[in-house]
């Protein structure tokens, strides 16, 4: 009884593993109409100020505007697993429950600036300062996801 146990176990175990694998380890679906945007806007001294957008084909484009490494217009191509992990960590923050702004009303201040669609819907969320610390996770880990290597510049 103990080895019958055993195997249904072990198959079972091997059939989940198995399903895991094939539909991309478990992690999100990416909805066709996935979009992904991440601004840094710029101040008057030298703050970063760079455009990043995502679609739901991993086509990447950046655009350095003022105070980056990287300035102009640049492409690249993201993994599917990459794109499936921004989905992820969108849900994983609840993005979509975030206000749409928050600080504001000081001069001068740069903001990120973070727009995704997903499933029909959706969302700005304007980071000035005073945004609760999930968000600035959030806004690090995507970007971290997207990083900075492997950019051509157009």
């Amino acid at each position: 009884m103990f080895k019958y146990l055993f195997f249904v176990f072990l198959a079972s175990g091997l059939l989940i593993s198995c399903k895991n694998s094939q539909s991309g380890g478990g992690s999100a679906a990416v909805p066709s109409d996935f979009s992904l945007e991440i601004q840094h806007t710029g101040c008057r001294g030298n703050c970063p100020n760079y455009n990043m957008k995502v679609d739901a084909n991993g086509n990447a484009t950046y655009e350095g505007r003022h105070a980056v490494q990287m300035m102009g217009q640049y492409t690249k191509q993201l993994e599917i697993k990459t794109v499936k992990a921004l989905v992820a960590t969108l849900n994983e923050y609840k993005f979509y429950d975030f206000a749409e702004v928050y600080g504001g009303g000081v001069a001068d201040i740069p903001a990120v600036v973070t727009r995704a669609t997903m499933n029909g819907k959706t969302h700005r969320v304007e980071d000035i300062r005073e945004a609760p610390q999930p968000l600035k996770e959030m806004e690090a880990k995507l970007e971290n996801l997207i990083g900075m290597e492997g950019w051509t510049k157009k």
